[in-house]
C-alpha cells in the first residue's frame, strides 16, 4: 500500500509541475501580445519577417493629437515632435508632447529646426536647454534641415560651416550621434561633402516607391528614416508618416549605439 502512495503522489505532483510549466509565458509571445494590433496582422514578431516599423512627427500643428494615440489602434513604434527652431523658439506642444510620448510607451525623438542666419552655438544651446531629460532609450537629437530654414545669400560653404559647428555642439553637450533631416534637393545642394553623409540620415521624398531616392551623398551609406507621405490621417489631423529601415529590434539597437 506504501508503495501505492508513493506512485500516487508522484504522479500528482507531476500533475502540477506540468500545469505550471503551461501558464508561463514565452517571453516572445509576451512581447508580441504587447504590440499593435495592426503590426501583428501585418507582419511576423520575428525580426526577419518585420522589415520596417513605423511613427509619425508631430509639432503644434497637430494639437492634443498624442494625447489620443494608442498602441493598441495605431500601427506606430515611434512619434518624434518638435523641440525648437533658430535661437529662443520652443514649440508650445513640446514639453508636453516630448511627456506624452514616454507615457504612451512609444519611442520618443525630437528635432530642432536649423536657421542658418542664426548662430549656430545660441542654437545648440536652444535645442540641449529643451533636451536636457534626453534618455539613452529615445531616438538621437534630429536636425531639421531644409530649404526654409537656409539664407540663400549665404554661399554653400557658409551654410555647411556654422551648420557643422551647431552639430559639433550637440553632439558634445548630449553624447550622441546627431541624425540629419533633410530633402533630395537640399542635401544635394548644401549636403555634398562625404563627412555628412557620416550622420544617419531621415530623408523626406514622397515618391511612391518602395525605397526613397537619396541625395548623392548618401547613395553608399543608405537611410535610417524615411518621412513618405505629409497626408497620413489620424482622427481629422494630416501628420507626416515615418519609417524605419529595419525592425523594432533594429531600431533599438541604433538607438543603442548613437
Amino acid at each position: 500500500m506504501k508503495k501505492y502512495k508513493n506512485c500516487f503522489w508522484m504522479l500528482f505532483l507531476g500533475v502540477i509541475l506540468l500545469s505550471c510549466q503551461s501558464k508561463k509565458v514565452n517571453p516572445i509571445d509576451k512581447e508580441s501580445a504587447s504590440k499593435p494590433k495592426k503590426i501583428l496582422d501585418t507582419v511576423d514578431a520575428t525580426k526577419e519577417k518585420v522589415k520596417f516599423v513605423y511613427g509619425i512627427d508631430v509639432s503644434k500643428y497637430q494639437g492634443d493629437e498624442i494625447g489620443f494615440l494608442s498602441k493598441k489602434s495605431d500601427s506606430l513604434s515611434f512619434v518624434i515632435c518638435k523641440a525648437t527652431e533658430g535661437i529662443t523658439y520652443i514649440d508650445p506642444d513640446f514639453k508636453h508632447n516630448w511627456n506624452m510620448i514616454s507615457e504612451k510607451k512609444f519611442i520618443r525623438g525630437a528635432y530642432h529646426f536649423y536657421r542658418s542666419n542664426d548662430d549656430p552655438k545660441a542654437q545648440a544651446k536652444n535645442f540641449i536647454q529643451a533636451l536636457a531629460s534626453i534618455e539613452k532609450t529615445d531616438l538621437p537629437p534630429i536636425i531639421d534641415f531644409e530649404e526654409g530654414g537656409i539664407d540663400q545669400t549665404q554661399s554653400v560653404e557658409q551654410v555647411q560651416s556654422t551648420l557643422l559647428v551647431f552639430i559639433n555642439a550637440v553632439e558634445k553637450a548630449l553624447n550622441r550621434k546627431v541624425i540629419i533631416y533633410t530633402d533630395i534637393n537640399t542635401g544635394n545642394k548644401y549636403l555634398n561633402k562625404s563627412l555628412f553623409a557620416t550622420y544617419p540620415l531621415w530623408i523626406a521624398n514622397y515618391n511612391n516607391k518602395s525605397q526613397p531616392d537619396l541625395p548623392i551623398a548618401w547613395k553608399k551609406n543608405n537611410w535610417i528614416l524615411w518621412q513618405k507621405t505629409a497626408s497620413y490621417k489620424i482622427g481629422t489631423n494630416l501628420n507626416d508618416f515615418d519609417v524605419f529601415n529595419g525592425s523594432l529590434s533594429d531600431l533599438k539597437g541604433f538607438i543603442e549605439v548613437n
